[in-house]
């Protein structure tokens, strides 16, 4: 039985991947010093509504039940769980846990304690649809330009949202909201681009453009005609 460590995180994992169905996904979990043993270290499988359910200990070794398309590996500190085959039941939130040998003057201890856990998301890639909002008139007035593109039903999760103004990148203030997963398993997204009302009289037209890995771009345009 190990005591919980809860002072200071030890382990260090992505928040999220993605795969498609039948594709091949790593999870790496990085510690901050070695693991007792060298090995000592867990992978927990926990899927939305149900409890922790142990899949890989001592870094290799499969639990009762788990899958053989889950592979454990590593050593010391730095680990990985590959799941080959993804399947959509495989879709879930995915723990390492560690053991760790902690010695001092007044004690000698085995400590254990959890990383903060990544997201599996299963499913093909699906190009998110762009919509670009212009300025209100009554923000104008304000001397302010605030545009917005709106990405919706996109997978996975990580595309990325840049603006370009008359062709180039943008040198204006941009910002991204998170992406938010709705009931039919897609994401969406929105980035606001922000200048000066002055400086937007003078654009032609503001692009937004979704890029995601290995994918084509997906880009919208919105010309200053379009909102006079």
């Amino acid at each position: 039985v190990c005591d919980m460590l809860i002072l200071e995180p030890l382990l260090t994992q992505p928040g999220a991947v993605s795969s498609a169905l039948g594709g091949s996904v790593t999870i790496r979990c990085k510690t901050s010093q070695n693991v007792h043993g060298s090995n000592h270290l867990a992978w927990y499988q926990q899927r939305d509504g149900e409890t922790p359910k142990l899949l890989i200990y001592g870094s290799s070794t499969r639990a009762s039940g788990t899958p053989g398309r889950f592979t454990g590996s590593g050593s010391n500190s730095d680990f990985t769980l590959t799941i080959s085959g993804v399947q959509a039941e495989d879709a879930a939130v995915y723990y390492c846990q560690s053991e760790h040998n902690i010695n001092s003057q007044w004690f000698v201890s085995l400590w254990c304690t959890f990383g903060g856990g990544t997201r599996l998301e299963v499913g093909s890639d699906v190009r998110p649809i762009l919509t670009v909002l212009g300025p209100s008139s009554q923000e104008l007035q304000q001397g302010k330009a605030t545009l917005m593109c709106l990405a919706n039903k996109g997978f996975p999760s990580d595309w990325s949202l840049t603006w370009k103004v008359d062709g180039r990148s943008s040198s204006w203030e941009e910002s991204r909201s998170p992406g938010v997963l709705g009931k039919d398993g897609r994401y969406s997204w929105s980035s606001t681009l922000r200048l000066p009302a002055d400086q937007w009289g003078k654009v032609d037209s503001v692009t937004c453009e979704a890029t995601q890995g290995s994918q084509s771009p997906v880009t919208e345009a919105l010309s200053r005609d379009q909102c006079s």
